[in-house]
Order: structure tokens, then sequence, then C-alpha cells
């Protein structure tokens, strides 16, 4: 059999190994190189929590740029740092692309709510109201009725970012001169004594007065004295059962 006619033969199968090894060919390449092998193409990273420096060293070593778009409040990121980028960490993009970026203008600030002279329920109410918190409340003497807001940190009318406010109440004076509630009501008479730092206690009942029950009867110590902040004072109340004799 000649050479030719030999070739002849064995030529279909040639062209069976040559198309073989082709799509073998293909099939590794797809698998090596998914993006059709592009060297321009690249992973855009995540630059969230970054500054916009370290994001641009970043992005300058993958061939890509960055430009700012922007910035807004935001309550858990540091200003100047990284919130938003466009497009997202993950993206395959190509080399010279630009990647937007918006930063955190840090936590949203606005003016301290006025609460001197309140007292502290209303005070915290208006911390409230305009989106603060209550912190640390601390008192201390003052002549100012106790329980009343002496001054408040941040201080009244300072651009604070939106968080706790610490306040500083009245303890009442160091040291006062009770006032004669004798003839008033306990209500009215308890009213007047705490305003100032006292603490009231109960004496007992008076059963000989004719007084209306519930008034104040005696108080012990008497009026006139000067006693310190905090000091306890005993009134006695009226049973409202006296009898008068004729």
């Amino acid at each position: 059999m000649s050479f030719r006619t030999r070739m002849r033969r064995a030529m279909p199968y040639l062209v069976a190994a040559a198309l073989g090894f082709a799509s073998a060919y293909v099939v590794v390449a797809v698998a090596v190189f998914p993006g059709g092998g592009n060297s321009d193409d690249v992973t855009v990273p995540s630059l969230t929590g970054l500054t916009v420096d370290d994001a641009t060293r970043r992005l300058s070593k993958l061939g890509l740029r960055i430009a700012k778009g922007g910035s807004r409040p935001s309550a858990g990121a540091p200003a100047g740092s990284i919130i938003e980028q466009n497009p997202l960490g993950g993206t395959i993009s190509h080399a010279g692309e630009t990647v937007t970026v918006t930063t955190s203008a840090g936590q949203r600030q606005q003016p301290v709510p006025e609460t001197k002279g309140m007292s502290r329920r209303d005070a915290e109410q208006a911390l409230e109201d305009a989106g603060f918190s209550t912190g640390t409340v601390t008192q201390q003497p003052s002549d100012a009725p106790r329980g009343t807001v002496l001054q408040s940190d941040p201080a009244a009318g300072t651009n604070a970012a939106l968080g706790p406010v610490a306040l500083v109440i009245s303890s009442g004076p160091a040291a006062v001169v009770l006032p004669n509630v004798v003839g008033r009501s306990y209500a009215d008479a308890r009213s007047a004594l705490e305003q100032l730092g006292l603490v009231v206690s109960g004496s007992g009942l008076d059963s000989t007065s004719t007084a209306p029950a519930g008034t104040v009867v005696s108080m012990n110590p008497t009026a006139g004295r000067t006693v310190p902040s905090g000091s306890g004072v005993g009134l006695r109340l009226s049973a409202g059962i006296g009898i008068v004799q004729p």
C-alpha cells in the first residue's frame, strides 16, 4: 500500500484528534480565564470604613481612580470615613475606571435645648423632644429649689452630636432656716420642706386638736432654726377628733 493511500485512510483520525485537542484547550482557557482573558479586568475592592487617602492608594495599585461624591451625617461612622461607593466592592471593572465614594460627615449635630430652671422630669422631656437623651445626673447644694436643673453638659445652645446630655440639679441649700409650716396641710408642708432639701417624717397624730384632720399642729425642730440640708423634720398632725371644752 502506497504512502498516499495510507495518509488518506488516516486523515479522518488526525482531524478528530486535532478537534479534540482544540476543544480541550478552549475548556481549560475558559476555566482559567473566565473573563475572556482580558488582563484589564480588575475586581473593585470594598472601601467602606477607609479614609479617602487609604482608598486612593488601594485603588491606584489596581489601576483604578477615585472620585468624591460628597458627604452626609452618619451616626456610626467617623467623620471622613467612606460609607458608600459606586461601583460596589466585588464588582468586575476595568483599569482606568473611576470609583465614586461618599464620606461620613460625622454625627448629626443640633443645639442643646435650655433646661436650666426646669424640674428634672421637664428637662428630660425637653432633651428627648430635641433628639437627645439624659446622661449622668448629679446634685449639688444650691439656693434653687431641690430638684431644679442648674446646668447641663454640653451647655444649652451648644451644637452637639445627638446623644446623652449630663444634668446638674439642685440638692437644696447647704443649710436652711426651717420655715413655719404649722397650720398647713401635710401635703403643703411636706412639699415646702422637701423643696429645701429636708426629709419629712411623721411624729404621730394629735387627738386633742380641733384643727381639720391632716393639719400640721407642731414640728420638730421648731420653725426658725438653721439646720443642714438633708436634715429630718418631724410633723405632728391633727387627728381631727378633738373636743372643745365648755
